[in-house]
């Protein structure tokens, strides 16, 4: 399932940000729409932040797991079998392998 970090459609604000003014001036020369760099900016690093923020939920829930599996048991021992190679099917390195 697919969750949008912010609104797309969401209205646009007047907001003061302070730049460097040589940098302003060069960047207008040029054409470049400073409101939409610095939004397309502002959106990589939140999408970035809510990437750091998940991969720490997830390492945090991963570690709640091994606590409990490691105070109680896995829940369900024979499901585990299914997930697990078989030693027979288990590859051996061939010295091919460089």
């Amino acid at each position: 399932m697919w969750t949008t970090l912010y609104d797309h459609n969401a209205k646009r604000r007047t907001v003061s940000v302070t730049l460097n003014a040589d940098l302003v001036a060069r960047s207008a020369a040029h054409g470049i729409n400073i409101s939409r760099v610095a939004e397309a900016a502002l959106v990589a690093a939140f999408e970035q932040a809510e990437k750091a923020k998940i991969r720490e939920e997830i390492r945090e829930a991963s570690r709640f797991v091994e606590e409990i599996v490691a105070k109680y048991g896995h829940p369900f021992p024979e499901s585990r079998a299914m997930f697990m190679p078989d030693e027979e099917d288990a590859i051996e390195p061939s010295d091919d392998a460089a």
